[in-house]
């Protein structure tokens, strides 16, 4: 597992992601003071898996987060990630399973400047329990020999010897057992907790089964009663229910038959009824074929009418202008005609100038009123051409008005028809629409759920995370009450024992007896026994008296051998040391107890029978004490002294009546007293240290189990938090998977809108259209009764105006005639010459008048000719009209033929139609009547299946009919037992009914709980075998690294130091678990002494032979030496590099130096520093093996 990249990013002073290739075997960190290179340590350290701020060099765990500097703002995170190289197949069958078959592992840690951590390997979140186990057994690790950190080379030397046994137990993989030990130790405390609890619980249960069993046994009495009763009412009512089922079967077969009945006649009236639907429908389509036929002939008799007209106005055209040109050859021929008549006039004129002299002025106002009379003729004759103009006009308008409808028409037609091909494609994308609109909402739906469950599962992370952070917090606070009690009790038991201390040692001093006694007491002779005070126990009730009695005898010395103590007695009084007391252990007289009780309610009872001591102090005590009785106070023993038959009595207070009539009372001996409520309160308080002992030892184990929880509980906390956080991760990614089908769908609804709102432009259009063709076929049929009507109009104004033209011709005659009647005469009248001139004037007017009515002559032939093209066509579209509006009104005659057949049919079914519902609802009425009566039997069975329900807790009575129908019917004997089982069930009283199911899951409880228990006492049993192997395994792989590392450091020491000698020793070689290990060193030279006294160099170079010598023995993957060449001279700064070179084969070496040397041996040199204040850059240096040249690459950072 050697490291091959380091990245980081946020993590103290690397800011920008960093990422360190460990690509060679020795790799130097180098740079300047405070630029950065242990920030390098302490992140390989952090990422592993280190808890402790301290050991980061910070005061809390987010001090490792950017904090920021002159030109940065803080991050909010920190991350470090390791990747190390598992190619080594060998080496990594010490890792978990899971991680054996990864070519490479990446380790990373992330913490959140609110706190929350996360640990992931492979990418993959983790506990730090999962981290910590990785490394188990590598020799790699957060406390491991393999990272040895700034300053800290000395301690390995200084260090307590129980604190150095870490680096041989990593060395020796005893890590793990003891991690696995300690679990299976709180395994196994848990389990001895669970198996108190279920003793508990089984004792309980033994308690409950003898009531739970005659319990039982009343309950079945009670169900074998009940359910013989519920048989008997089961019975009763089943054959109720076969009366009910009967009487229905018969009302169901009528009601069936008239069913079927009512349902034939539904049929035939539905059969009919669709007929008379399908008649009908076939008379209103022969309606509609007759409507559109009516229509068709309609439009045909208008076309008719049409090319009459168009007819009709050709020949009165052709006939107008025929008339026209007649009138111009007839005023010709009168002109011409005239003419010659003039030329004979003037000589005729010329001869009667006379006569017409008379008749000038007739003539002349003739002429001028037949003049007057033709230019009236005129006007109305101008009115009627401009009249007829104005028709012509109208009706060509009206023409070209059909004719745009008729186009406008053919346009709408064409426009709905593409409408209706649009809205078509437009349906088709409405469904396409819609079904992806659905498949949209199942598939946000889904979504929606993911989201709510990840929402669920997030806050239910975030409120595990807030309750495990609770009730952390409450057991802290509760380890800190807890920390106190323990406090106070020891306290209390220090007092206590300080107490008890310094009565034993007056006790030992033998303060407040005689000298003499404690003379004697020093000489220790084996004949003494002990105090009298010592040897007997009183009740503390009890003392007073005790002590009034006895008086100095409780300074008494017990001796065993009665002939020693005269002699001790008589030294003492030949050494004048004063006065001694002795009693023998075992006295020749005994005094007996009284003979006769005395009776009194004063009396407490022998003294004897109230005092405590051994067996074997019996005698003495007898001796002592006597027939003493207590009584309760001075006069009660005053008062019974005479009746006490010779007994002693002494009073609680004290005084002391003896038989011989002396009475002692008053202040008692002090000393005795002092001597037995000492005695007393040492005996007290060996109970009471005891059991604060006792105490003490229980708060210990409750604290340290609570300290044990907190410790699972913080790592809880930690797994909620990561377990927060991830649900935080899939929460943001469920939402976004949903707003970006939110999108979809918007996108979708927003075209559907747009499909919707044009395919309801298009149904308006349509509509509209619709609309807009009927208005277009009203205005072409409007306009072709406006052209109709105009056509009309415009005949008769053809006619006005010709027959005004004629009365203008006439009128036109009559004056011509007058005006050449008037000119004969005036010429006649003013002479032969100019009458001849007028004359002539009126020949060249005539001529000119014969040449226009030529000129006119010639236009109304053309005119003609063109009104007779236009009749010929007339008449053919004229023929052609007429065919089809014969066929139109031949059709039309057929379809209302068959229409009125199709309604004679309609009648007749309309009529058979009501037959049918007279006999439906004759059918109907029976049929009603049956369903009555059944309705009333299912009110029956309902009634009676209600009752069987509420009697028999849900019972249908269905389920078991087949078990009493073939029994014979209740009879009077049913019910009378009925009767009976009632009253015994009333008499029965309350009755458990679930004593019987009690009863067998206390059994089964009491069975279960048995096996549990036996499977707790052989887990216990196991938990410990396994604890006592592990113990064995751990001792051996201990002994065997130990004397394995202390070999190599015997011989790595002296290759060291170029001489001298050096070796580990165990403290306590007889506990392998607990024992320390010191380290022995003489350099070269000097004399074997303290270690402590060596210089600072020589503690290095002795740690760095000691770190050396582990390698060694147990390799680790990669070492991280952080300027521990510092106090090395350049000698051993040498030596330090080769033995670095040598062990490369087996271990990546990371150094970090200032050593010039030391950066010359590495094969990388990676430079750290400090361009941007706060800020840490890497540059890397390559050291060329032969010439040792330099060349500066790129920075390994990303930023």
């Amino acid at each position: 597992m050697r490291i091959r990249k380091l990245e980081i990013a946020g993590f103290k002073s690397f800011v920008d992601r960093t990422a360190i290739h460990f690509d060679e075997d020795v790799i130097g960190i180098v740079g300047p003071n405070g630029c950065g290179k242990s920030n390098i340590v302490d992140a390989i350290r952090w990422c592993m898996g280190e808890q402790s701020a301290k050991h980061l060099r910070g005061r809390a765990m987010s001090d490792v987060i950017f904090n920021g500097s002159e030109t940065r703002g803080p991050h909010g995170m920190a991350e470090v990630t390791l990747t190390f190289d598992n190619s080594d197949q060998v080496a990594a069958q010490t890792l978990p399973i899971e991680y054996r078959d990864y070519a490479e592992i990446a380790v990373t840690r992330r913490l959140y400047r609110d706190g929350t951590s996360e640990y992931l390997i492979n990418k993959t979140i983790v506990r730090l329990k999962d981290i910590t186990d990785l490394f188990l057994g590598t020799g790699v690790g957060t406390k491991a020999y393999s990272i040895i950190e700034q300053g800290k080379i000395g301690l390995i030397v200084s260090a307590r010897a129980e604190d150095r046994r870490m680096l041989i137990e990593e060395a020796a993989g005893i890590t793990k057992y003891k991690a696995r030990k300690k679990q299976a130790e709180l395994k196994m405390e848990q389990t001895r907790q669970n198996l108190l609890r279920i003793g508990d619980i089984v004792s309980e249960i033994q308690r409950s089964l003898s009531s739970l069993k005659r319990q039982a046994a009343k309950a079945e009495r009670y169900v074998a009663y009940r359910k013989e009763l519920e048989d008997l009412m089961l019975h009763e009512a089943s054959h109720k229910l076969l009366e009910i089922i009967a009487l229905r079967k018969r009302d169901a077969f009528a009601r069936a038959e008239f069913a079927e009945k009512v349902l034939a006649a539904r049929t035939a009236l539905a059969a009919r009824d669709a007929e008379l639907e399908v008649q009908r429908l076939a008379v209103h389509q022969q309606e509609e074929h007759a409507d559109k036929l009516q229509n068709e002939a309609f439009a045909a008799d208008n076309d008719v009418r049409t090319h009459q007209a168009e007819l009709l106005r050709a020949k009165d055209k052709h006939r107008h202008l025929e008339e026209r040109r007649a009138v111009a050859t007839t005023e010709q021929q009168d002109l011409e005609k005239t003419i010659a008549d003039l030329m004979v006039e003037r000589k005729q004129l010329e001869e009667q100038l006379a006569t017409v002299q008379a008749d000038e002025q007739r003539e002349s106002t003739e002429a001028l009123d037949e003049h007057e009379r033709l230019e009236d003729l005129r006007f109305s004759e101008k009115e009627a051409d401009s009249e007829a103009s104005r028709l012509r006009k109208l009706a060509a308008d009206a023409a070209a008005k059909v004719a745009a409808a008729e186009a406008t028409l053919t346009g709408y037609e064409r426009r709905l028809s593409d409408m209706l091909v649009r809205r078509d494609k437009l349906e088709d994308e409405l469904q396409r629409l819609v079904y992806d609109a659905e498949n949209l909402e199942a598939k946000r739906t889904e979504l929606a759920a993911d989201v709510a469950s990840v929402a669920e599962r997030k806050q239910a992370s975030i409120e595990l995370r807030t309750r495990l952070e609770a009730e952390a917090k409450t057991l802290r606070e509760q380890a800190v009450a807890s920390d106190k009690k323990v406090e106070t009790a020891k306290n209390e038991l220090n007092q206590k024992r300080n107490r008890l201390r310094a009565l034993e040692e007056v006790h030992a001093r033998l303060e407040g007896v005689g000298a003499g006694t404690k003379s004697l007491l020093k000489t220790k002779d084996p004949s003494f026994a002990g105090l009298v005070a010592d040897r007997i126990e009183a009740p503390p009730e009890l003392l007073t008296a005790f002590a009034a009695l006895l008086g100095e005898r409780l300074q008494a010395i017990v001796v065993t051998n009665t002939e020693r103590a005269a002699t001790l007695l008589a030294d003492l009084a030949a050494k004048k040391q004063g006065r001694a007391m002795l009693v023998a252990a075992r006295p020749a007289y005994v005094a007996g107890a009284s003979r006769q009780p005395l009776e009194d309610e004063d009396v407490v009872g022998p003294l004897f029978e109230k005092l405590r001591h051994s067996p074997e102090d019996e005698p003495l005590v007898r001796a002592l004490v006597g027939d003493a009785l207590v009584v309760r106070s001075t006069a009660a023993a005053v008062r019974l002294a005479p009746v006490a038959n010779g007994a002693t009595l002494v009073s609680l207070d004290g005084t002391v009546v003896r038989p011989d009539g002396t009475v002692s009372g008053g202040a008692g001996d002090a000393v005795a007293a002092g001597l037995l409520e000492q005695k007393r309160e040492i005996r007290e308080l060996h109970d009471v240290v005891a059991n604060l002992s006792d105490q003490v030892t229980a708060l210990l184990e409750a604290q340290q189990a609570e300290r044990q929880q907190v410790a699972e509980l913080t790592a809880a906390v930690d797994r909620a938090r990561s377990e927060a956080h991830a649900s935080e991760i899939a929460a943001v990614t469920a939402e976004k998977d949903l707003r970006r089908v939110d999108e979809q769908v918007i996108a979708a609804q927003k075209r559907r809108s747009t499909v919707e709102r044009d395919l309801e432009e298009i149904i308006g259009n349509l509509e509209n259209t619709g609309g807009e063709q009927g208005e277009a076929q009203d205005k072409l049929d409007e306009g072709k009764r406006s052209q109709e009507e105009v056509v009309g109009q415009l005949a008769g104004a053809e006619q006005l105006a010709a027959e005004w033209r004629e009365r203008v011709l006439a009128q036109q005659s009559v004056v011509t005639e007058r005006k050449v009647r008037l000119a004969r005469v005036r010429e006649r009248v003013t002479s032969v010459g100019s009458t001849v001139e007028r004359l002539a004037r009126s020949v060249d007017e005539l001529s000119g008048r014969i040449k226009r009515l030529d000129n006119e002559r010639t236009e109304c032939a053309k005119g003609a000719g063109e009104a007779a093209a236009l009749m010929m066509l007339s008449r053919e579209g004229l023929d052609g009209a007429v065919s089809r509006a014969q066929k139109a009104h031949a059709a039309l005659e057929e379809a209302r033929r068959k229409l009125d057949e199709a309604k004679q049919i309609l009648t007749a079914k309309d009529a058979e139609l009501k037959d049918l519902r007279q006999d439906l609802a004759d059918s109907t009425e029976k049929l009603r009547h049956h369903e009555m009566a059944l309705a009333r039997l299912d009110i029956e069975e309902k009634h009676l299946l209600d009752g069987v329900r509420e009697k028999f807790r849900g019972l249908e009575l269905h389920t078991v009919v087949g078990d009493y129908h073939k029994r014979s019917p209740i009879e009077a004997q049913h019910k009378t037992r009925m009767q009976e089982l009632g009253e015994l069930l009333d008499r029965m009283g309350p009755v458990n009914l679930d004593a019987m199911r009690e009863f067998k899951e206390a059994e089964e409880r009491y069975t279960y709980y048995a096996k549990q228990k036996e499977d707790l006492d052989n887990a216990v049993a196991d938990l410990e075998k396994a604890i006592a192997q592990m113990n064995r395994e751990s001792k051996r792989l201990f002994k065997t690294t130990f004397d394995g590392i202390n070999t190599r450091f015997k011989t790595l020491f002296p290759r060291m130091f170029r001489g001298g000698a050096a070796e580990l020793r165990l403290t306590n070689p007889e506990d392998m678990l607990e024992t320390g290990i010191e380290i022995l060193a003489q350099p070269p030279g000097k004399k074997l002494g303290n270690i402590e006294l060596m210089s600072g160099g020589e503690k290095a170079l002795t740690a760095v032979s000691l770190i050396f010598a582990i390698f060694q023995f147990k390799p680790s993957p990669f070492c991280v030496l952080d300027e521990v060449d510092a106090p090395l001279d350049e000698a051993n700064v040498a030596r330090y590099n080769e033995a670095i070179r040598s062990m490369t084969s087996q271990s990546q070496f990371i150094l970090i130096t200032h050593i010039k040397r030391t950066m010359q041996s590495v094969d990388v040199l990676y430079g750290v520093t400090m361009q941007e204040p706060g800020v840490s850059k890497l540059v890397s240096v390559r050291v060329n093996e032969n010439a040792k040249s330099k060349e500066t690459a790129p920075a390994a950072a990303v930023a």
